[in-house]
């Protein structure tokens, strides 16, 4: 699903983007660690992941999985001054609010099995970190999907 997000936001077909580059983050904490000398950057992360009781009762399980995405915009500071941030996070929101991310896993068989991604919806977002040579947001997106125990 990340590497689909991640696509979706990259793809210089769906019109100018205002970022330089889309990677994906295993960890808040690799933020630091990773090099920041061309802004703005997004970074792709998976943040959580709630399941929702058996919906079948008997048989093998099935159950909706709801999954929380991160888009965390960094951009730099000039001058002491923060940029405004709302156009990147705007760029984003119109790339992924209603976008159906891709699971790469198509498999529909009685060994178990993951069904598709409803569309993304909005979650919220805040003001991650501001320090001498950057800003960064977090946005975050949700969708749900159902998965199914082997028999």
């Amino acid at each position: 699903m990340i590497d689909s997000i991640i696509s979706r936001l990259s793809d210089s077909s769906a019109g100018d983007t205002p970022w330089l580059s889309v990677e994906g983050l295993l960890d808040l904490s690799e933020l630091e660690s990773r090099s920041q000398q061309r802004f703005p950057k997004l970074y792709v992360i998976e943040l959580t992941e709630h399941a929702r009781p058996d919906v079948r009762g008997s048989g093998p399980a099935l159950q909706s999985l709801q999954a929380e995405i991160g888009v965390i915009c960094l951009m730099s500071k000039r001058n002491g001054a923060c940029p405004s941030l709302w156009p990147l996070r705007e760029a984003v929101r119109s790339r992924l609010f209603g976008f159906v991310p891709q699971s790469g896993n198509n498999s529909d068989s009685s060994e178990g099995s993951q069904h598709g991604y409803e569309p993304l919806w909005l979650n919220g977002g805040g003001l991650l970190k501001i320090n001498a040579g950057h800003v960064a947001w977090l946005d975050k997106f949700m969708t749900e999907y159902t998965a199914q125990a082997a028999q």
